[in-house]
């Protein structure tokens, strides 16, 4: 079984009994509960029921289903509600986005963190903490410029710090290798997840409550399950708590070449030095250009088109679901097929898909959109992530990625404020979404000569 071990009640308890017994605390020289002890016991309980990658697992998805529905498919509910109120145009709201890059000049000093030992417990928990807080206080904005520096800077900040492309992946990819394509696509399940259980509730708060209680649920949502979450459970790698990746008994070999050698980790120097690397950043940019608008804006698009909120809910709940069911047949599939392959049909097919709701005119089109680009879109964030650690392996993941990503982050952030000038030029988002659609399938092409870098000699 991958997932489980066999538990013996009595061996656990007898074990746990050790270090509450005084007499045992006297023996040692344990007299309280101190961190690492903590770590130990949690480390030792959570291994007798299944491998510990699993719980570094859950914990991306919560984060990433909290953070994707709140700064990605939630957002689309908030744009009509707050640009009526504060009387500004969908441009302006979506301006937003810009303000999200007050982190970039950092990244690199993230992902650094991310290797090391506590850095990726200390950035989800402090980023949750601060992130709850800003919603709480972005509840009680009274103009754009508050709800800018407030949620864009703030919370931004402290999003990115603890979820996105960055920690929570880099992290699964640390602590598996055979599997990575699986625990991949539960961790990232979170994002889609996001559309499908955050989403809707915020629609469902702001339709009952208005949209100031919705900032208000999501910010206690994060303080009460993510922070908690992460302070006890997250750790850096398998070998900080004496495990191997996958759980294996001893180390294990790469998907690729098992027969012959390890998987090589390169260094953020020797990385940068190849030709993959830059094609794996445009692909990557090319992701962010084209998912983070049409998250932002399909809400407001199918209204635009004639139907009321209940119905673009329901379609983007749709498209969500539909994510979540794709994300495990891709993973399985980059443990099969060479990634490469892999991210240039998720691409291509996510272009493909994008098209339809440019030329839906009635509620069946919708749907046959939201079905498909969810099987599609929903596989990029999965394949994308195995890619990178394929590529240049475990070790300094977390260092790579951090240099690299502020460069697809910068067009992922202007990609919605674009899409928001074209609305208000022609009134419809029918170019902005078309030229997204586009530039999915050139992702793709990029994809198809993005071959493995060779190791360094």
């Amino acid at each position: 079984m991958l997932l489980t071990r066999r538990l013996c009640p009595h061996k656990l308890a007898c074990e746990y009994e050790h270090f509450f017994n005084p007499a045992y605390a006297s023996r040692s020289g344990f007299h309280g509960m101190t961190p690492s002890t903590l770590d130990r016991l949690t480390e030792r309980f959570v291994s007798r029921l299944f491998f510990y990658g699993w719980a570094i697992v859950s914990i991306t998805f919560a984060t990433a289903m909290i953070t994707a529905g709140i700064g990605g498919y939630g957002l689309s509910f908030f744009i009509i509600p707050m640009s009526e109120e504060f009387g500004i145009s969908r441009t302006e709201f979506s301006a937003i986005s810009a303000f999200r890059l007050a982190l970039l000049p950092f990244m690199p000093m993230l992902g650094f963190l991310v290797d090391k030992k506590h850095g990726p417990r200390l950035l989800i928990t402090i980023g949750s903490i601060i992130a709850g807080v800003a919603l709480l206080l972005t509840s009680r904005v009274s103009n754009i410029w508050q709800f800018y520096i407030i949620y864009g800077v703030v919370f931004g900040m402290a999003m990115n710090s603890m979820g996105g492309m960055l920690v929570g992946p880099a992290v699964i990819s640390k602590w598996f290798i055979r599997l990575r394509g699986r625990a991949m696509a539960v961790g990232t399940m979170g994002i889609s997840a996001g559309g499908f259980v955050i989403a809707p509730l915020a629609g469902w708060i702001i339709g009952q409550y208005g949209w100031r209680v919705g900032w208000v649920v999501l910010g206690l949502i994060l303080l009460v399950i993510v922070a908690p979450m992460a302070a006890l459970l997250m750790r850096r790698n398998p070998e900080d708590a004496g495990m191997q990746p996958d759980g294996d008994p001893g180390p294990v070999d790469s998907q690729y070449d098992a027969a012959t050698k390890p998987e090589y980790s390169f260094t953020l120097k020797q990385a940068l030095r190849t030709r993959s690397l830059w094609l794996m950043v445009g692909i990557q940019s090319v992701m962010l250009v084209s998912l983070s608008p049409v998250l932002f804006h399909q809400v407001a698009y199918v209204q635009d088109k004639g139907f009321d909120l209940g119905i673009a809910t329901t379609l983007a709940t749709t498209l969500a679901f539909f994510a979540i069911v794709a994300k495990l047949p891709w993973g399985y599939l980059s443990e099969r097929v060479h990634v490469r392959w892999v991210m240039a049909v998720c691409f291509t097919t996510s272009g493909m898909s994008l098209f339809i709701i440019v030329l839906a005119d009635n509620l069946w089109m919708l749907y046959v959109y939201a079905a498909l680009h969810g099987l599609t879109m929903g596989g990029v964030p999965t394949v994308m992530n195995v890619a990178w650690a394929v590529y240049f392996g475990r070790r300094h993941i977390g260092a790579i990625r951090g240099v690299v990503t502020p460069v697809g982050s910068i067009a992922g952030a202007f990609s919605p404020i674009y899409a928001g000038w074209a609305w208000s030029t022609d009134t419809n988002y029918d170019t902005p979404f078309t030229m997204f659609a586009v530039l999915w399938i050139i992702g793709g092409v990029l994809a198809l000569v993005a071959a493995t870098p060779k190791i360094p000699r």
